[in-house]
Parts: C-alpha cells; sequence; structure tokens
C-alpha cells in the first residue's frame, strides 16, 4: 500500500472526522439513474456544498459505487470529498461480518470508486455471535494498513458499542469512531430491514443519553423517514422508497409531528423537510444527517436549513406537542 501525503495527514489528525460535514449526501439511489444523470446529480450537491458522502457495497449490488466512482475519477485530488463506506452486509440470512468477507468487500467497493481508502468505513450490520474483539481487531488491521482512516458500526446496539469500546481500550485499539443507527423525528413501527436499529422515540431514550454522555458521533440514515416529511398524506406515494416510509411511518403520532413540522416551518420560512433535519441536527448527541436529496436545490435548501438552530423547547414540541414556550407561539 502507497503510503500518499493525504494518508498521511489523515493518519496525524487527531480528529479523524474533522473533515465529516453534518449533512452528508447519501447514493443509495444512484442504481436507479443513468450515468450521466447520477453524475449531474453530484455535480449538483458538490455545488451546493455536498463534501461528504455515504456509500455501501450492498446499494444496487454495487452499481452505486460504480455511478459514484465514474464521478469521483473526474474530481481533482485536492477537491477529494470525505468517504463513507460500507461493508460486510448480510446476503440473505448469511451473516457477513468476518476479517474475509469485510476485506473482500472492501476491496470491492475501493476498486468501484476508484480510491485507496475511505475515510470513514463501517460495518453495515453486526453478528452478535462474533465476539467484538475479533471485530475490533481486524478493522483494526485495516486502518494500520491504510485503507481506511477510522472505523465504526452501522445498526449496533448500544450494548455492542459498549463492548467494542472496553475491549478497544484494554487492547490499545483506536475503536469505533462513529455508530449510524436510523434517527429522524418520525418514530418507524417496525425496522424497514432486518437487522436495523433506531435511536427514535420514548423507547430510546437511554440510548440517546449514552450518546449524549460518550459524545460517539451518530451518523443518522433515513433522517428524513424516507421522505414522510415531504408526504401531503400517506396517498402521496412516489416510487418504492417513499411506499416503505408510508407503510414504516404512517401513525397518528407521526402525522402530528408532520403537521408541527409545517407549522414551524411556516413560522421560520421553509418547508417540513428543513425542519426535519434541523431536528435530527439539534440533538444534545454529536450527530450528523445522511439525506438523499435529489437535486442540487434539494440540498442546498437542507444545507440553508442545518444553519439554523432548534431550541430545547422547540425539540420538545415537535416530538410530543408539549412545551409552553412553543404552545402561545403556534397553537
Amino acid at each position: 500500500m502507497i503510503d500518499t501525503p493525504e494518508r498521511r495527514d489523515r493518519a496525524n489528525t487527531t480528529d479523524p472526522l474533522s473533515g465529516l460535514d453534518r449533512l452528508i449526501q447519501g447514493t443509495a439511489m444512484l442504481d436507479a439513474l443513468t450515468e450521466r444523470d447520477a453524475h449531474a446529480l453530484l455535480d449538483g450537491v458538490a455545488e451546493a456544498g455536498a463534501n461528504s458522502f455515504d456509500l455501501a457495497r450492498d446499494y444496487g449490488a454495487g452499481e452505486a459505487e460504480r455511478r459514484f466512482g465514474a464521478w469521483f475519477r473526474t474530481v481533482p485530488r485536492e477537491q477529494r470529498p470525505f468517504l463513507v463506506g460500507k461493508g460486510g452486509h448480510p446476503h440473505g440470512a448469511r451473516n457477513r461480518v468476518a476479517r474475509k468477507a469485510v476485506r473482500a468487500d472492501l476491496d470491492a467497493s475501493l476498486d468501484a470508486i476508484g480510491s485507496d481508502y475511505f475515510d470513514l468505513y463501517l460495518l453495515h450490520r453486526d453478528d452478535p455471535d462474533v465476539p467484538v474483539d475479533e471485530i475490533v481487531d481486524f478493522l483494526d488491521e485495516l486502518q494500520r494498513e491504510g485503507r481506511i482512516g477510522a472505523y465504526g458500526g452501522s445498526n449496533w446496539t448500544v450494548e455492542r458499542l459498549r463492548a467494542a469500546h472496553a475491549y478497544a481500550q484494554t487492547a490499545g485499539r483506536d475503536g469505533f469512531r462513529a455508530s449510524s443507527p436510523h434517527f429522524s423525528l418520525a418514530v418507524p413501527t417496525r425496522p424497514p430491514w432486518p437487522g436495523c436499529v433506531a435511536l427514535n422515540g420514548p423507547a430510546a431514550s437511554d440510548d440517546r443519553r449514552w450518546y449524549a454522555a460518550t459524545g460517539l458521533p451518530v451518523l443518522a440514515w433515513s433522517s428524513l423517514a424516507m421522505g414522510w416529511f415531504a408526504l401531503e398524506s400517506e396517498a402521496d406515494v412516489i416510487g418504492n422508497e417513499r411506499s416503505l416510509g408510508a407503510s414504516v411511518y404512517a401513525t397518528p403520532e407521526n402525522v402530528a409531528r408532520r403537521a408541527r413540522a409545517r407549522r414551524l416551518a411556516e413560522r421560520d420560512g421553509g418547508t417540513a423537510t428543513e425542519v426535519a433535519v434541523r431536528y435530527v441536527l439539534n440533538q444534545p448527541m454529536r450527530t450528523r444527517a445522511i439525506v438523499g436529496c435529489r437535486t442540487q436545490a434539494e440540498f442546498q435548501a437542507l444545507k440553508h436549513a442545518t444553519e439554523r438552530p432548534l431550541s430545547a423547547s422547540e425539540l420538545e414540541w415537535l416530538e410530543s406537542g408539549t412545551g409552553p414556550d412553543l404552545r402561545s407561539d403556534l397553537d
């Protein structure tokens, strides 16, 4: 592995996530686009300020990474964005959180993208049958080889994250630097896919306190609840993703949360979707929001929204409708 100046700089950075933006553009939709349309979308969001991208070997069976790679190879080296990669996703019922499988995924991803390293690499799922020491050790190997700058987990429970952290401390490993669970203002009725872990709602309040206390960064996937806040009603469904979103989030409580987001948007200007991303980014936790913008204008609007804070009272009101400071203002 060639030791490039970029890799040395990143290895010497105190915080390997310092280059990770608060708003991360997702790429799961790219496999459904032509290469030309994917290129135009990525050009557009980059022009709007996107400098961090979320990728995964599992998206479109690798096609999303190939689409991204065709664009990435045109980006000047000095403008290289922050890349978040994911691997180790199950194949059917077969878990793949193992050294050989993860290495194979990493090799395939880097080849498809045209990069020699990821800034951050996450295991797309966990396998509780594999001891955390084995997992941390093989991720640490990849880090020491310079193929990943930092590592973490997607859809890992707090209990497993605690165990991984404890082992890393005793073994002198860098350990997990980030976690990517589902988190949004809307609370899902069920996991949208097997093995998903969510931080939404009252049931996960203890987990959110743990994240806030430890400061472990949260990269919230489906931060906009699969387009839920853009729907006028549950009948307003566009494409499979939003059909799934309607089935996962269609509850009276989420309908009320969407209505409150609209009312706050009317007061502040903007849209309910922009309020939803503000909700995710103004938590006591160290949150980043993964979004799946389909146009440059969408990303530009959300990026502008990230600059507008929400108070604790506003967060409470969006969640539950309570909060005396807001009832008089919006009721």
